[in-house]
Protein backbone atom coordinates (compact mmCIF):
# COMPACT_ATOMS: atom_id res chain seq x y z
CA UNK A 1 0.00 0.00 0.00
CA UNK A 2 2.99 2.46 0.74
CA UNK A 3 4.67 1.21 -2.29
CA UNK A 4 2.21 2.19 -4.37
CA UNK A 5 1.04 5.82 -2.38
CA UNK A 6 4.89 6.23 -2.71
CA UNK A 7 5.02 5.78 -6.58
CA UNK A 8 1.78 7.72 -7.01
CA UNK A 9 3.73 10.74 -5.07
CA UNK A 10 6.63 10.54 -7.34
CA UNK A 11 4.85 10.71 -10.60
CA UNK A 12 3.34 13.94 -9.25
CA UNK A 13 7.45 15.07 -10.11
CA UNK A 14 7.61 12.53 -13.04
CA UNK A 15 8.50 15.52 -15.34
CA UNK A 16 10.72 17.07 -13.12
CA UNK A 17 13.07 13.91 -12.67
CA UNK A 18 13.24 13.07 -16.89
CA UNK A 19 14.32 16.76 -17.16
CA UNK A 20 16.99 16.32 -14.74
CA UNK A 21 17.99 13.06 -16.08
CA UNK A 22 18.05 14.01 -19.70
CA UNK A 23 19.75 17.26 -17.94
CA UNK A 24 22.40 15.41 -16.39
CA UNK A 25 23.17 12.91 -19.47
CA UNK A 26 23.72 15.72 -21.64
CA UNK A 27 26.09 17.34 -19.71
CA UNK A 28 28.12 14.31 -18.89
CA UNK A 29 28.21 13.70 -22.74
CA UNK A 30 28.81 17.02 -23.67
CA UNK A 31 32.03 17.20 -20.87
CA UNK A 32 33.55 14.34 -22.31
CA UNK A 33 31.99 13.20 -25.51
CA UNK A 34 32.06 16.40 -27.76
CA UNK A 35 34.26 19.56 -28.40
CA UNK A 36 33.58 22.94 -29.24
CA UNK A 37 33.47 24.19 -33.15
CA UNK A 38 37.07 24.85 -34.25
CA UNK A 39 37.43 24.65 -37.88
CA UNK A 40 36.82 28.61 -37.75
CA UNK A 41 38.98 29.42 -35.63
CA UNK A 42 41.33 32.38 -36.24
CA UNK A 43 43.76 34.15 -33.88
CA UNK A 44 46.44 36.32 -33.33
CA UNK A 45 49.99 36.20 -32.03
CA UNK A 46 50.02 39.78 -30.66
CA UNK A 47 46.52 39.53 -28.97
CA UNK A 48 47.06 40.05 -25.39
CA UNK A 49 43.83 39.14 -24.33
CA UNK A 50 44.77 35.00 -25.13
CA UNK A 51 48.89 35.30 -24.40
CA UNK A 52 48.45 34.55 -20.48
CA UNK A 53 50.18 31.69 -19.46
CA UNK A 54 48.91 28.65 -18.95
CA UNK A 55 49.16 26.45 -15.63
CA UNK A 56 47.54 22.82 -15.05
CA UNK A 57 47.19 23.91 -11.29
CA UNK A 58 43.65 25.65 -10.10
CA UNK A 59 42.36 27.25 -7.04
CA UNK A 60 40.01 25.53 -7.59
CA UNK A 61 39.09 22.90 -9.85
CA UNK A 62 36.03 21.77 -12.08
CA UNK A 63 35.22 18.37 -10.15
CA UNK A 64 35.92 20.76 -6.59
CA UNK A 65 33.37 22.97 -8.20
CA UNK A 66 31.07 20.62 -8.68
CA UNK A 67 31.36 19.16 -5.07
CA UNK A 68 31.10 22.93 -3.60
CA UNK A 69 27.60 23.74 -5.31
CA UNK A 70 25.97 20.32 -4.71
CA UNK A 71 27.87 18.94 -1.56
CA UNK A 72 27.23 22.42 0.47
CA UNK A 73 23.81 23.23 -1.15
CA UNK A 74 22.54 19.89 0.01
CA UNK A 75 24.09 19.29 3.04
CA UNK A 76 22.44 23.12 4.02
CA UNK A 77 18.83 21.74 3.23
CA UNK A 78 19.57 18.62 5.31
CA UNK A 79 21.14 20.38 8.01
CA UNK A 80 17.77 21.96 8.51
CA UNK A 81 14.94 19.51 7.64
CA UNK A 82 16.77 16.49 9.17
CA UNK A 83 18.55 17.74 12.48
CA UNK A 84 17.44 21.84 13.41
CA UNK A 85 14.34 22.07 11.96
CA UNK A 86 13.11 24.08 14.88
CA UNK A 87 14.90 26.56 12.68
CA UNK A 88 12.52 26.44 9.51
CA UNK A 89 9.81 29.19 8.82
CA UNK A 90 5.87 28.29 8.72
CA UNK A 91 6.12 26.66 5.39
CA UNK A 92 3.24 27.78 2.64
CA UNK A 93 3.27 28.32 -0.60
CA UNK A 94 1.62 26.63 -4.31
CA UNK A 95 4.35 23.91 -3.54
CA UNK A 96 2.02 22.16 -1.05
CA UNK A 97 -0.54 21.41 -3.03
CA UNK A 98 1.20 18.74 -4.33
CA UNK A 99 1.50 17.05 -0.90
CA UNK A 100 -0.35 13.87 -0.35
CA UNK A 101 -2.32 13.82 3.30
CA UNK A 102 -0.24 10.80 4.15
CA UNK A 103 3.37 12.67 3.96
CA UNK A 104 4.15 15.14 6.21
CA UNK A 105 5.14 18.81 5.25
CA UNK A 106 8.48 18.60 6.62
CA UNK A 107 9.70 15.68 4.29
CA UNK A 108 7.35 17.17 1.05
CA UNK A 109 9.73 20.27 1.60
CA UNK A 110 12.78 17.97 2.12
CA UNK A 111 12.25 16.21 -0.79
CA UNK A 112 10.88 19.61 -3.33
CA UNK A 113 13.93 21.66 -1.99
CA UNK A 114 16.44 18.71 -2.82
CA UNK A 115 14.79 18.26 -6.26
CA UNK A 116 14.96 21.84 -6.99
CA UNK A 117 18.73 21.91 -5.90
CA UNK A 118 19.29 18.55 -8.91
CA UNK A 119 17.09 20.73 -11.45
CA UNK A 120 19.03 23.59 -11.14
CA UNK A 121 22.94 21.81 -11.46
CA UNK A 122 21.58 19.36 -14.17
CA UNK A 123 20.04 22.39 -15.95
CA UNK A 124 22.74 24.57 -15.51
CA UNK A 125 25.30 22.18 -16.26
CA UNK A 126 23.69 21.32 -19.62
CA UNK A 127 22.94 24.83 -20.96
CA UNK A 128 26.50 25.75 -19.90
CA UNK A 129 28.12 22.70 -21.65
CA UNK A 130 25.77 23.95 -25.36
CA UNK A 131 27.05 27.04 -24.97
CA UNK A 132 30.79 26.43 -24.24
CA UNK A 133 30.16 24.24 -27.72
CA UNK A 134 28.32 26.76 -29.68
CA UNK A 135 30.55 29.62 -29.11
CA UNK A 136 33.97 27.96 -28.75
CA UNK A 137 35.75 31.31 -27.43
CA UNK A 138 39.36 30.87 -26.69
CA UNK A 139 40.81 31.36 -23.12
CA UNK A 140 42.81 33.65 -21.88
CA UNK A 141 46.06 31.20 -21.86
CA UNK A 142 44.79 29.58 -25.28
CA UNK A 143 47.99 30.65 -27.06
CA UNK A 144 50.23 29.00 -24.54
CA UNK A 145 47.86 26.23 -24.97
CA UNK A 146 48.27 25.78 -28.32
CA UNK A 147 51.97 26.06 -29.12
CA UNK A 148 52.09 27.55 -32.39
CA UNK A 149 54.79 26.25 -35.23
CA UNK A 150 54.88 29.59 -36.13
CA UNK A 151 56.49 32.01 -33.40
CA UNK A 152 58.64 34.48 -35.64
CA UNK A 153 55.69 36.71 -36.14
CA UNK A 154 57.17 40.34 -35.62
CA UNK A 155 54.82 41.80 -32.76
CA UNK A 156 52.75 44.09 -34.75
CA UNK A 157 52.01 41.57 -37.54
CA UNK A 158 48.03 41.39 -37.76
CA UNK A 159 48.24 37.81 -39.48
CA UNK A 160 45.40 35.34 -38.03
CA UNK A 161 46.29 32.10 -37.49
CA UNK A 162 44.05 28.50 -37.53
CA UNK A 163 44.58 26.00 -35.56
CA UNK A 164 46.05 24.27 -38.10
CA UNK A 165 49.65 25.50 -36.76
CA UNK A 166 48.75 24.61 -33.56
CA UNK A 167 51.48 22.03 -32.27
CA UNK A 168 49.62 20.98 -28.83
CA UNK A 169 50.11 16.93 -28.35
CA UNK A 170 47.21 16.63 -26.18
CA UNK A 171 44.30 17.48 -28.06
CA UNK A 172 42.38 17.73 -24.12
CA UNK A 173 44.29 20.68 -23.55
CA UNK A 174 44.06 22.40 -26.69
CA UNK A 175 40.21 21.91 -27.13
CA UNK A 176 39.45 22.93 -23.28
CA UNK A 177 41.37 26.39 -24.27
CA UNK A 178 38.18 26.91 -26.96
CA UNK A 179 35.52 26.46 -24.07
CA UNK A 180 36.06 30.48 -22.55
CA UNK A 181 32.56 31.43 -22.45
CA UNK A 182 30.40 31.27 -20.10
CA UNK A 183 32.55 30.52 -17.41
CA UNK A 184 31.32 26.91 -16.05
CA UNK A 185 33.00 27.29 -12.55
CA UNK A 186 31.21 31.10 -11.94
CA UNK A 187 27.65 29.00 -13.47
CA UNK A 188 27.84 26.51 -11.27
CA UNK A 189 28.88 28.26 -8.01
CA UNK A 190 27.13 30.66 -8.45
CA UNK A 191 23.74 28.44 -9.30
CA UNK A 192 24.60 26.00 -5.85
CA UNK A 193 25.55 28.60 -3.20
CA UNK A 194 23.03 30.88 -4.95
CA UNK A 195 20.39 28.55 -4.63
CA UNK A 196 21.52 27.77 -0.83
CA UNK A 197 21.42 31.86 -0.10
CA UNK A 198 18.07 32.32 -1.44
CA UNK A 199 16.47 28.72 0.78
CA UNK A 200 18.00 29.76 3.46
CA UNK A 201 16.96 33.59 3.32
CA UNK A 202 13.21 32.40 2.32
CA UNK A 203 12.92 29.41 4.69
CA UNK A 204 15.03 30.11 7.75
CA UNK A 205 14.71 32.25 10.89
CA UNK A 206 17.22 34.56 11.28
CA UNK A 207 18.71 37.67 10.07
CA UNK A 208 20.30 37.29 6.07
CA UNK A 209 23.47 38.21 6.77
CA UNK A 210 24.61 35.43 8.23
CA UNK A 211 23.79 33.41 5.11
CA UNK A 212 26.59 35.87 3.25
CA UNK A 213 29.15 33.33 3.49
CA UNK A 214 27.28 31.73 0.31
CA UNK A 215 27.86 34.56 -2.13
CA UNK A 216 31.19 35.42 -0.53
CA UNK A 217 32.66 31.68 -1.23
CA UNK A 218 30.71 31.50 -4.83
CA UNK A 219 32.62 35.44 -5.36
CA UNK A 220 36.34 33.78 -4.45
CA UNK A 221 36.03 31.06 -7.02
CA UNK A 222 34.81 33.26 -9.78
CA UNK A 223 37.61 35.69 -9.51
CA UNK A 224 39.80 32.90 -9.23
CA UNK A 225 39.07 32.06 -12.75
CA UNK A 226 40.53 35.30 -13.92
CA UNK A 227 43.56 35.11 -11.78
CA UNK A 228 44.21 31.39 -13.08
CA UNK A 229 44.03 32.90 -16.69
CA UNK A 230 41.34 30.50 -17.18
CA UNK A 231 38.34 33.11 -18.00
CA UNK A 232 37.84 36.76 -19.19
CA UNK A 233 35.65 39.01 -17.13
CA UNK A 234 32.97 38.85 -19.12
CA UNK A 235 32.95 35.04 -19.31
CA UNK A 236 32.55 35.34 -15.70
CA UNK A 237 29.31 37.51 -15.65
CA UNK A 238 27.98 35.29 -17.94
CA UNK A 239 28.51 32.33 -15.95
CA UNK A 240 27.25 34.48 -13.06
CA UNK A 241 24.02 35.62 -14.96
CA UNK A 242 23.23 32.23 -16.13
CA UNK A 243 23.24 30.32 -12.76
CA UNK A 244 20.87 33.07 -11.07
CA UNK A 245 19.16 32.96 -13.87
CA UNK A 246 18.40 28.57 -14.10
CA UNK A 247 17.70 29.32 -9.91
CA UNK A 248 14.62 31.50 -11.25
CA UNK A 249 13.40 29.39 -13.79
CA UNK A 250 13.54 26.26 -11.27
CA UNK A 251 13.08 28.04 -8.29
CA UNK A 252 9.44 29.26 -9.94
CA UNK A 253 8.89 25.61 -11.81
CA UNK A 254 9.16 23.66 -8.11
CA UNK A 255 8.06 26.34 -5.47
CA UNK A 256 5.43 28.75 -7.12
CA UNK A 257 3.57 26.12 -9.66
CA UNK A 258 0.52 27.10 -11.38
CA UNK A 259 -1.89 25.44 -9.87
CA UNK A 260 -5.48 24.40 -11.59
CA UNK A 261 -7.99 24.77 -9.58
CA UNK A 262 -11.39 22.68 -10.83
CA UNK A 263 -14.66 24.36 -9.82
CA UNK A 264 -18.03 22.05 -9.15
CA UNK A 265 -20.98 23.17 -10.14
CA UNK A 266 -23.63 22.27 -7.30
CA UNK A 267 -26.48 19.65 -7.83
CA UNK A 268 -29.59 20.36 -9.01
CA UNK A 269 -32.10 21.05 -6.14
CA UNK A 270 -35.67 18.79 -6.66
CA UNK A 271 -38.46 20.22 -5.36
Amino acid sequence: MLSNALQAYCRLYLVQYITLLFAALFFVYSEFGLVPRWKNIKFRLNDPSISKTYTEDEVVSGTECILLSLIISSAVVSWYCVVNKSAIRKLHGGWLHYKPEWISKEFHFYHTSLLCLGLILAINGAITNALKLLIGNTRPDFIARCQPANVNLNENDDTFLTLQSCQQSDKAILYEGLKSTPSGHSSFISCGLGFAFIWQCTYITGSFYKHLWCPVLALIVMISRITDHRHHWYDVLSGFTLGLSVIYVCWKWIFHPKVSTTYSLPGPISV
